[in-house]
C-alpha cells in the first residue's frame, strides 16, 4: 500500500513536470509569434497610418481647440485606422488578451507621438524653436 502511494506520487510529479515543460514551450512559441507580428511590415504600415492620421487631426484640431481637448479627440477621429490594426492582429492565432495588450502598446506609442507633436506645434505658434 505504501509502495502504491509512492508510485502515485511519483506519477503525479512526472505528469506535473511534463505539463510545466509543455506549457513553457507553448508560451515561448506564443512570444516568438508575438515578436514576429509586432515587428512585421504590415503592422508597421498600419501603425504608421494610424500615427499619421492622429498627428494630422491633432494639427487641425489645435487650430480651434485647447491642447487638452486636441489630445483627447484626435485619436477618436482615427478610430477606423485603429480598428484596422485590431482586425489585423485578430487575424493571427492570438488570444484576445494578447491582442488587447498589443493594441494598448500601439495606442501608448501613438499617444506619446501625439503629445510631442501637439506641444511642438504650440511652441512653433509661440515662436519658440522645439
Amino acid at each position: 500500500m505504501i509502495m502504491l502511494r509512492k508510485l502515485r506520487g511519483m506519477a503525479t510529479a512526472i505528469c506535473a513536470s511534463m505539463l510545466l515543460v509543455t506549457g513553457s514551450g507553448a508560451i515561448a512559441n506564443e512570444l516568438s509569434a508575438i515578436k514576429k507580428v509586432s515587428e512585421s511590415k504590415e503592422l508597421g504600415t498600419l501603425r504608421d497610418n494610424y500615427r499619421a492620421c492622429v498627428v494630422a487631426k491633432a494639427k487641425l484640431y489645435l487650430k480651434v481647440n485647447s491642447i487638452d481637448s486636441t489630445i483627447v479627440h484626435a485619436p477618436i477621429a482615427c478610430k477606423r485606422e485603429l480598428l484596422s490594426i485590431r482586425q489585423f492582429l485578430l487575424s493571427g492565432a492570438f488570444k484576445v488578451d494578447v491582442v488587447d495588450q498589443l493594441m494598448d502598446s500601439v495606442r501608448e506609442g501613438v499617444e506619446i507621438d501625439l503629445v510631442n507633436s501637439v506641444y511642438d506645434e504650440v511652441l512653433k505658434k509661440k515662436g519658440i524653436q522645439p
